[in-house]
């Protein structure tokens, strides 16, 4: 059960709808990543995954579903966002991971439950959606699972491409 007060998320006019719980297939991911902090991550993120739709992503043979990408955090066992870093990973769908370009390495996204938000940076600008998420799957009948979560593109446009946020949920 949703708690109330939690359903909706205002930002003036806008709203962003509730979350939905998905059920996800395996995903197979080849990409670039980089590790960060939460201080440097609006360059250092910004900077590789730009380098990735640019360059890298031209060289992955066995890639499926285009133009849909992924970015994908990780975080260490025990993390600390005041301190420690995290990896980013920028990635696209492929069939295997037999074909690896050089400078790049595969992901899997498990199967399983997961919370899902979908998020228009243009239009809810004041709006933090990972805040917003957390918040959620924290004060409803779901526990997030997992060090990791990613946002999906349906294309990656740059910095204001609408995308699909998903947490790992039980």
């Amino acid at each position: 059960m949703i708690k109330k007060g939690v359903d909706v998320l205002s930002s003036g006019k806008l709203t962003i709808s509730k979350p939905e719980i998905v059920e996800l297939d395996e995903v197979k991911l080849a990409g670039k990543s980089c590790s960060t902090t939460m201080e440097q991550k609006d360059v250092k993120i910004p900077n590789m995954v730009e380098e990735f739709h640019v360059g890298d992503i031209q060289n992955i043979n066995n890639r499926i579903n285009a133009p849909s990408s992924y970015g994908m955090y990780i975080d260490p066992p025990n993390w600390d966002p005041e301190k420690d870093e995290f990896t980013w990973f920028a990635a696209v769908e492929v069939s295997s991971f037999d074909e690896l370009p050089v400078g790049l390495e595969g992901k899997v996204i498990p199967a399983g439950r997961y919370a899902s938000l979908r998020y228009n940076p243009v239009e809810h600008k004041e709006v933090e959606p990972y805040s917003y998420l957390y918040r959620w799957i924290k004060e409803s009948e779901y526990e997030q699972v997992g060090d990791f979560g990613f946002e999906y593109y349906e294309p990656f446009v740059g910095e204001n491409t609408e995308y699909t946020l998903y947490f790992p949920i039980k």
